[in-house]
C-alpha cells in the first residue's frame, strides 16, 4: 500500500523528469486517476505559461520592429560565439582566456 508522502514524492520526481506517463507507474495503480489528473493539469498549465511567454515575446518583437530584433539577434549570436570560443579555452585549460572571451573583453 503506498502512501501520500509517496504519491507526493512520486508528483515531485515527475516533475524534474516528466519523462513517462505518469499514471502508468508501477506500484501506483491504486493512484491512476490521480495521477493522470495531476499530470493533465500540469500540462495544461505548463502549455498555458509556455503560450503566455510566446504571447510576451511577440509584443516585444512587435514594439522592438525589425531593427531592434535584428539587433538581438546579432547580440545572441555574438553571446552564443563567445561562449564556444570559451569552452574551446577551457578545454586547453586557458581559464583566464575563456574568462575574457565570455566577458567580451578586447571585443570592439
Amino acid at each position: 500500500m503506498t502512501s501520500r508522502r509517496d504519491i507526493e514524492q512520486l508528483k515531485a520526481g515527475w516533475l524534474r523528469d516528466p519523462a513517462w506517463d505518469l499514471e502508468e507507474t508501477e506500484g501506483f495503480e491504486a493512484h491512476q486517476d490521480e495521477l493522470r489528473q495531476f499530470r493533465l493539469t500540469t500540462e495544461a498549465r505548463w502549455k498555458a505559461a509556455q503560450a503566455e511567454q510566446e504571447r510576451a515575446l511577440d509584443a516585444e518583437a512587435e514594439r522592438l520592429g525589425v531593427h531592434g530584433l535584428l539587433r538581438l539577434l546579432r547580440g545572441a549570436e555574438a553571446r552564443q560565439q563567445r561562449q564556444h570560443e570559451a569552452i574551446a579555452l577551457l578545454t586547453e585549460g586557458r581559464a583566464q582566456d575563456a574568462w575574457r572571451a565570455l566577458s567580451g573583453y578586447g571585443e570592439t
